[in-house]
């Protein structure tokens, strides 16, 4: 019985510690109920930032019919832990930049932060970018050097981390800041990657000590 308590308490320490440190508002994907889709956008490259919401945006861009097509949702049959992961299923994708998953974080402090997550797509090697936008950045933007980490997928879980040092920052530039994650961002579209599947979870963005 002893055992189970410090168990239970160390388990609770761990997860108030991830909750702590990870400046993301459920980065695990675990709030939303699963099959939940309303955090979908389709626009034309604008969005509308929400404070501390996952965002999905597939892009109408100047494509008839919109540039992208696809389905965002929250399941619970493949994830790295706990209950659910988030799934887009990119059913058609134009432009390399049609698919964005997003999240906008009130008053970041200026300092060196790492931007982490996982990942897995159902083809392996597919491209997938991390990007930390200032909030004075069109919604369109992709991010660049250095704040953008360019990495490929695996048909198992893999881990990627990007490091960023936002010291030089504006006050205004990191408040609603945006942490963006574009999978099939490959400049070759559209002759290929073709749409795929990706699943991704555990999405951490926290200071580096």
């Amino acid at each position: 019985m002893k055992t189970n308590i410090i168990i239970a308490a160390l388990l609770f320490a761990a997860s108030s510690l991830f909750s702590q440190t990870n400046l993301l508002i459920d980065g695990s994907f675990e709030l939303m109920p699963v099959g939940t889709k309303n955090f979908v956008v389709n626009n034309g490259g604008k969005i509308t930032g929400k404070s501390g919401k996952w965002q999905v945006a597939f892009a109408k861009g100047g494509c008839e019919g919109g540039c992208c097509e696809g389905t965002a949702e929250i399941t619970a049959s493949a994830k790295k832990t706990g209950n659910n992961s988030l799934t887009l299923t990119i059913l058609r994708q134009t432009n390399r930049n049609d698919v964005k998953v997003l999240q906008s974080i009130n008053a970041v402090p200026a300092g060196v932060y790492e931007i982490s997550l996982w990942v897995k797509s159902d083809v392996a090697d597919c491209p997938i970018a991390v990007d930390a936008l200032m909030a004075t950045q069109p919604n369109s933007n992709n991010g660049k050097d250095p704040f953008t980490g360019n990495f490929t997928t695996s048909t198992e879980w893999k881990q990627i981390k990007l490091k960023v040092d936002i010291s030089a920052w504006t006050d205004e530039e990191r408040n609603e800041m945006r942490v963006s994650i574009r999978p099939n961002n490959n400049k070759k579209l559209p002759e290929g990657p073709y749409p795929k599947i990706f699943w991704i979870d555990d999405v951490v963005f926290s200071a580096v000590k």
